[in-house]
């Protein structure tokens, strides 16, 4: 029984492959690189897909996302990739080399798995790391600098879930240190943001790193929802790094690549000079800093041309 569902499975999937490759052989690019990318991408598809819509409201949606994680042009030498190359390591704003003199600084870790490279990393580099996640049942390094809490992150404070107000107040945090909040809880980050006063995170974060999910630019109530949180950031935060998760659920709209997943690097608007703010209108995501989520797959270039070119 288990050999049949394997062959429907992969059957299955062959059959979307074909199809998917018919499509989009036969469509009409303004930039052959784009098609290129797309097929490459039907290698390993499998739970995911790649879904080409060209309709207006999927169009829109997915410029207002970008529009709303537009990232600040950061000189490359101002940031550093922290987590080493694969999947759970992030891109963080070092310059005058802050985080590598950490002293008492801390960094929260919300969401926390079997590799999870970018604690590591902060642990080795003297950050007090402090984890949180119920879905295992402890840390995967033993570090001195690693404390590992049982607990989701929720709404309320009630048996394995903990809100991060309490987070903030267990830890003792010192709104003048340069402490750093990682999140990445599986969609759950949504109803958290929604739940609290981001002015909590401007007192004690000066950076804030996301894995964003549930982005689907075809659902609009989701939409509207995410990009008013995202948003809701934006008050206090800037971000300055933006990348697409190559593996899961990838839109294409009329030459705009996006992914329900991503990743977003933000840093405290009161803590740049304004000779800082300038805002990046290339086409990014493939940097020297920059490494696919999975490495099979090509990167995926985010586009923000149409900023320059739009008429609004």
């Amino acid at each position: 029984m288990q050999d049949l569902l394997k062959e429907l499975k992969l059957n299955n999937q062959l059959k979307y492959q074909l199809l998917m490759s018919n499509i989009i052989s036969n469509l009409d690019f303004k930039n052959q690189k784009d098609k290129e990318i797309l097929l490459l991408l039907l290698q390993d598809r499998d739970r995911n897909f790649i879904r080409i819509n060209n309709n207006k409201q999927c169009y829109e949606n997915i410029k207002a996302y970008l529009k709303v994680l537009q990232p600040l042009d950061i000189p490359q030498e101002d940031l550093i990739r922290i987590g080493g190359h694969t999947d759970g390591g992030y891109i963080m704003y070092n310059k005058n080399n802050e985080l590598n003199n950490p002293l008492n600084n801390k960094a929260i870790s919300l969401g926390v798995s079997e590799s999870s490279p970018w604690d590591l990393d902060m642990a080795d580099r003297g950050f007090k790391v402090i984890e949180y996640d119920a879905s295992i049942k402890q840390s995967p390094y033993q570090h001195k600098n690693i404390t590992f809490h049982k607990k989701f992150i929720g709404i309320k404070n009630e048996g394995e879930y903990i809100n991060i107000e309490k987070v903030i107040k267990d830890n003792n945090l010192n709104k003048k240190d340069i402490n750093i909040l990682q999140c990445d809880i599986e969609n759950s980050e949504w109803d958290m943001l929604n739940s609290i006063n981001i002015g909590l995170f401007n007192d004690y974060f000066k950076q804030v790193i996301f894995e964003f999910h549930g982005c689907n630019p075809e659902e609009q109530v989701g939409f509207e929802k995410r990009k008013s949180l995202l948003e809701k950031i934006n008050q206090y935060y800037y971000p300055f790094h933006v990348h697409l998760n190559n593996h899961g659920k990838i839109f294409y709209s009329n030459g705009l690549f996006f992914s329900t997943t991503l990743e977003v690097s933000y840093i405290r608007k009161k803590d740049l000079d304004k000779t800082d703010i300038k805002y990046n209108y290339k086409t990014i995501g493939i940097t020297k800093l920059d490494y696919p989520s999975w490495p099979s797959n090509p990167e995926i270039p985010l586009k923000f041309e149409f900023e320059v070119n739009s008429n609004e």
